[in-house]
């Protein structure tokens, strides 16, 4: 489905302790069913994480500071065995073809400065809002300062998507507008048009998938641990 990229080696880790790596996925460019709207036109997505957050750098095909709209979302399933939706916190008009388990949405509408974004959870009946940037919550903070290069960025907590390290999750990502029955514009998991057009639902691909994996410092610490249990056998 989508190529998938070592964001930092081991050894680089050991010698660096940086304080994330992840996995960079990458997009078809003009393919959506119009390319003019080059800040809905996903290009790659990284994830990367730490002890504490899962970290979305979305890159789109546009300068985020020129544009007045635009709106970024992840379905994600936790792999939990919790409850599961083909729907979205949103409404919007979007086949995941599974079950997502969590949804994260965020804006750069006003310009391109700051980013909005709330994250709900599926619990069997409907979505629950368990964070949004603009209620101070401890589970979604955004960032702004690659708009001009077209960066979207924002981090969810781990604990609000109920997963730690060594926990798998799949997911797509998706760019879409400002109406509540839009569909997804662009997918992440599709190299093609995932809608016609406005009025027409959008169809997911094969979702991907990302392995939390523990902070550099914590292995380049295990690391040191392992070299001094072999001194002291030695």
């Amino acid at each position: 489905m989508r190529k998938t990229t070592p964001w930092i080696g081991m050894a680089s880790v050991l010698a660096l302790a940086a304080p994330s790596f992840g996995d960079m996925f990458m997009d078809a460019t003009e393919d959506l069913f119009d390319n003019g709207f080059t800040n809905l036109d996903i290009m790659n997505v990284e994830l990367t994480n730490d002890d504490t957050w899962l970290y979305i750098s979305m890159q789109l095909g546009a300068n985020l500071d020129d544009t007045s709209w635009g709106k970024y979302a992840i379905g994600i399933n936790n792999n939990m065995g919790g409850p599961e939706s083909n729907s979205n916190g949103w409404g919007r008009n979007i086949d995941w073809m599974r079950g997502i388990t969590h949804w994260s949405a965020t804006w750069a509408d006003d310009g391109g400065t700051g980013v909005g974004g709330e994250i709900y959870e599926y619990d069997g009946t409907g979505w629950a809002l368990t964070g949004a940037t603009y209620s101070g919550s401890g589970n979604i903070a955004g960032d702004d300062s690659g708009h001009a290069a077209g960066f979207q960025r924002w981090q969810l907590s781990l604990a609000s998507l109920g997963v730690g390290i060594g926990d798998t999750i799949a997911f797509d990502v998706i760019s879409t507008g400002g109406g509540g029955g839009d569909p997804g514009v662009d997918h992440l998991s599709r190299m093609d048009p995932a809608t016609p057009g406005w009025g027409t639902q959008s169809i997911a691909g094969e979702f991907g998938t990302y392995t939390v994996v523990p902070a550099p410092g914590a292995v380049a610490l295990l690391g040191l641990a392992g070299l001094a249990g072999r001194r002291r056998r030695a």
